[in-house]
């Protein structure tokens, strides 16, 4: 009761000093839209009179990943349990735009509540889910004590803690020991995410390593029909070798235009696409390209675009949810934050399409990821400008090798399946269990 007191009393004060500076930040950058009050649990109210038929499973997704994510566990979910119905909450608008694409037309999509108390239990008590599952490891004390109170079950499925965040956890670590304590299950990715959230105080009794089930998700959406598709949007006619740069951040697209220059001197008709992780950093890439004095077109133009060929041979990626399908297309696969030390992005998402990935040393969010990759020989860490040109070179000049490494990786990926159903399967075994 005296954390839940002091926590308030933080969070209230940081939102009235802080609220007002964030807010207009988010307007300046486009992220406030017509469903913004949803953050203060302003919910629509069509969400009530749907309360008394069936089980109602809330799902929480952040982003893009997690949202691909909730797809296949809200799919497990309905296999398993007749009746049900699913609210989807993320925290990103591009996590919401995803849902509207991705989740059944019966899914009811909303932002989830800001960490207020008052915010969070006018969500909870206008949803009124029998059960809530986290994806990826989503720590908000207030969502999780409201929950506790209402006696709203909580689950944790596909849970990670990365080599960034848990030294942070750490300092709060008598904070966190009581949240966690709210969970009825943690399951998590890996041992080593087992023993950090062991290590912050998460009970040993409720914690199990249950695999990743984004593994289950790839294979379903790496589609040949979504290749085509993809390929056809980028005018991309398998000729040309493609150099794919994805979700990059600042610091990196430097060093990859650079090694894009040198490839060019043996590879003159190569193409780039970058797809940077915010595209609100468009105008930021754009001005590098400038400096380089490169030509290069954005995705948007492409959509007005009537010749049959591209109007240059760099592309800027400036618009939402393609990323996946771009990697489909690409001869040099490259996964961004790794060459700054951001932790790195998911690796298997290119490597499901049969490719090798290269990435830079700062791959700590997904060590599992690369260490399938690395142990069938299909990941290769780039340090450098040099390294990736060097790394490039060679599997352009070996496409027979490229192409097998690439088939291991997708092969081991495949054999992973299977933990998603594993997962929700648990969850519902222990929910039965305790009501």
């Amino acid at each position: 009761m005296e954390m839940f007191f002091f926590y308030n009393i933080s969070a209230t004060l940081s939102f009235f000093v802080f609220g007002p500076f964030v807010f207009l930040f988010l307007v300046i950058k486009g992220l406030v839209d017509q469903h913004f009050k949803e953050r203060f649990g302003v919910l629509p109210t069509h969400l009530i009179g749907s309360k008394a038929n069936g089980l109602r499973v809330w799902l929480h997704a952040v982003s893009i990943g997690e949202v691909k994510l909730a797809k296949v566990i809200a799919e497990e979910i309905k296999d398993r349990e007749s009746n049900v119905t699913i609210i989807l909450s993320t925290t990103t608008k591009s996590g919401r735009q995803t849902a509207l694409s991705v989740m059944p037309p019966d899914t009811t999509i909303i932002y989830n509540p800001i960490d207020l108390v008052w915010c969070v239990r006018s969500a909870l008590k206008k949803v009124s889910p029998h059960l809530l599952i986290n994806l990826e490891t989503e720590i908000w004390p207030n969502f999780l004590w409201s929950c506790k109170r209402l006696r709203i079950p909580v689950f944790l499925v596909n849970g990670r803690i990365s080599v960034r965040s848990i030294n942070n956890y750490k300092r709060v670590r008598f904070l966190m020991r009581d949240v966690l304590s709210t969970y009825w299950s943690l399951s998590m990715i890996s041992s080593v995410d087992a023993r950090r959230i062991l290590s912050i105080g998460a009970d040993p009794r409720r914690v199990v390593v249950g695999g990743n089930a984004k593994y289950d998700n790839l294979g379903k959406e790496a589609s040949p029909e979504l290749s085509r598709r993809i390929a056809s949007a980028y005018r991309v006619n398998g000729k040309r070798p493609i150099f794919i740069a994805g979700s990059t951040r600042g610091g990196e697209e430097e060093i990859i235009i650079e090694a894009y220059r040198e490839l060019r001197a043996c590879f003159s008709t190569m193409v780039l696409i970058i797809a940077p992780r915010h595209i609100e950093r468009c105008g930021t890439i754009e001005a590098i390209l400038r400096s380089f004095n490169l030509d290069y077109c954005l995705r948007s133009d492409l959509e007005d675009f009537t010749g049959r060929d591209l109007p240059a041979d760099i592309i800027l990626v400036d618009t939402f949810g393609e990323l996946f399908g771009l990697y489909s297309i690409g001869t040099v696969l490259f996964c961004g934050a790794s060459l700054v030390p951001l932790g790195g992005q998911n690796p298997l998402e290119a490597a499901v399409w049969g490719k090798p990935v290269l990435y830079g040393p700062s791959m700590e969010d997904f060590f599992e990821a690369t260490a399938l990759l690395e142990g069938v020989g299909a990941g290769f860490v780039v340090r450098d400008k040099d390294e990736l040109v060097e790394t490039a070179t060679w599997l352009l000049d070996h496409p027979e090798e490229s192409e097998r490494l690439g088939r291991k990786a997708k092969d081991e990926i495949e054999r992973n399946n299977g933990s998603a159903k594993k997962q929700v399967e648990r969850v519902f075994r222990i929910y039965h269990e305790g009501r």
